[in-house]
């Protein structure tokens, strides 16, 4: 595959909402992929928000800030999401930086058995700009308004204006190799 000036390969072009498309056959296995990207250090999360039942979240490593003015944020998530679903109706969510300490409702929010169960028992509150549940004992709380929502693969891009942030001392709960650290 031969380069454009700048390192984009030359057979990418532009999408609508700018994401890149082309031929994308010959790439790595799912196997592949996936042992690659656990080379990746990442933070958890948990991301959440409100819907007719109540609260509703899920796990997310998928996680990263887009912008400082405005600011802005991203979170990947399967296309098939409830938590994703809802988010897309109520137009708002949290995001809940867990800490070292929450390694059980990191697996809790991320196993598919506790869909509906996931906040049973979870120290929770509603968040001051947007009632979308934030986690007791999370590093760092964010509220924020969906701005867009592009399709990715198998995936969803959602992007959100930050509304309201907090932040606490202590230790991030972090994945690498497959394992909580």
């Amino acid at each position: 595959m031969s380069r454009k000036r700048g390192g984009q390969p030359d057979d990418f072009s532009p999408a609508v909402g700018g994401l890149l498309i082309g031929d994308f056959s010959g790439g790595p296995t799912a196997e592949e992929f996936k042992s690659a990207l656990g080379q990746f250090l990442t933070g958890l999360t948990v991301v959440a928000t409100h819907d007719r039942g109540g609260p509703i979240g899920m796990t997310c490593q998928a996680f990263t800030a887009v912008s400082l003015s405005p600011p802005l944020v991203l979170f990947c998530a399967r296309t098939q999401s409830e938590t994703a679903r809802a988010i897309a109706e109520t137009g708002t969510f949290s995001v809940s930086m867990l800490g070292k300490h929450q390694r059980t409702i990191a697996e809790r929010f991320g196993s598919p058995a506790s869909h509906g169960d996931r906040f049973n028992g979870v120290d929770w509150t509603p968040g001051a700009m947007t009632g979308c549940p934030l986690l007791k004992g999370a590093i760092a709380h964010l509220e924020c308004n969906l701005r867009a929502s592009h399709p990715a693969g198998d995936h969803r891009i959602h992007i959100g204006q930050v509304v309201a942030a907090s932040a606490y001392a202590d230790n991030p709960l972090t994945y690498f190799q497959g394992r909580y650290k």
